[in-house]
């Protein structure tokens, strides 16, 4: 059979079974439409969060954002100031976690936790993910909640160093209650963890400067000490006091510690009453928010064309095979043909 016999035959069974290939595409054309409706219509939520420090400029640098984001550089090591990172801040557990637990008085004042399992569990038809069991231990309706949030939850850092914050769910009510409780956990830990780590400064700082002004007092009773004590000579009674050169000079040295210290004691003071961060959102998480869906045309297209190929390929493999086993066939036997001696030439 040659090449163009293939083809002959080919093209004349195709247009025999050619309303069985229509139907097998169609059938994929459905399927696949059908499969593209399945899948959930989600909603997704931004909002912009903006950080402010009560500073007596009214504009706020881009190193200052920085410096409030975390994103400056932060010490390698621990022996020096590590920057709080709201990113990480954002992402954590404890901030999920504290989400997870809170109520929603609009939504039958039920907690967070068990509107996300509900409404997962409202999706599990064909081809979906199985549905999740209600915990009924607290601790675990919450762990399984965070997973959710987890999986649902986006954020990051744009190019003008402001913090974005997405949140995809199905349905837009939840949605929009649960952006707005993530801003407020995440502006409270914030500015807790701010106020807390301004206290341990400050205290520091106090002890920093009591620590050097007791040795302040300590070097001047040493001093005063000295003083006080009568010393002679063997040969003839000669009142003198000692060298006190070295004490003096310690003084010295602790006492611009000190000064430094007092420096140091009264910015921590005006940080720890003054500078309280503030986490304004901008772009609040409202309707309408941004959808995406499989578009269930395209996915028709794309069955239609894979079923006709499927069909195609059905009714083609009987005079493919038989093709290729004749062609199998002529190489045996070419093969196995034994050659024809050469004949010898004469002298």
């Amino acid at each position: 059979m040659t090449n163009i016999e293939l083809i002959k035959q080919l093209i004349k069974r195709l247009r025999k079974f050619s309303w069985v290939i229509i139907l097998i595409a169609i059938g994929f054309a459905g399927f696949f439409y059908y499969m593209a409706k399945q899948n959930l219509l989600l909603y997704t939520s931004k909002a912009t969060v903006f950080p402010l420090n009560s500073s007596s400029d009214n504009t706020v640098s881009s190193s200052t954002i920085s410096n409030i984001l975390g994103l400056s550089d932060a010490p390698k090591s621990f022996s020096g100031e590590a920057s709080i990172n709201i990113m990480e801040l954002a992402t954590s557990r404890r901030t999920r976690d504290a989400v997870a637990m809170e109520r929603i008085p609009s939504m039958q004042n039920k907690m967070i936790s068990e509107l996300l399992i509900e409404e997962n569990n409202k999706h599990t038809e064909f081809m979906q993910n199985a549905p999740l069991k209600m915990p009924t231990d607290s601790q675990r309706l919450i762990n399984l909640a965070s997973n959710l949030l987890k999986g649902g939850f986006q954020s990051k850092i744009n190019k003008n160093g402001i913090l974005e914050l997405y949140f995809t769910n199905t349905n837009p009510d939840i949605v929009r209650e649960v952006s707005y409780i993530y801003i407020d956990k995440l502006s409270s830990f914030y500015i807790d963890l701010k106020k807390k780590k301004a206290q341990i400064d400050y205290e520091f700082a106090v002890k920093k400067a009591d620590s050097l002004l007791n040795v302040l007092n300590g070097l001047d009773k040493h001093a005063i000490a000295l003083d006080e004590s009568t010393f002679f000579t063997n040969e003839e009674l000669m009142r003198y006091s000692l060298p006190k050169q070295n004490l003096a000079q310690d003084k010295s040295t602790v006492q611009s510690q000190y000064y430094y210290a007092v420096n140091n004691r009264e910015a921590a003071a005006y940080k720890l009453q003054k500078e309280t961060p503030i986490i304004e959102p901008l772009d609040r998480p409202e309707p309408p928010y941004d959808t995406s869906q499989k578009s269930a045309t395209l996915y028709a297209m794309i069955g239609f064309i894979l079923g006709a190929a499927i069909g195609i390929g059905l009714f083609s493999f009987k005079i493919l095979s038989r093709f290729i086993g004749d062609e199998l066939n002529k190489a045996i036997e070419k093969a196995s043909k034994p050659k024809e001696p050469v004949a010898a030439t004469q002298a």
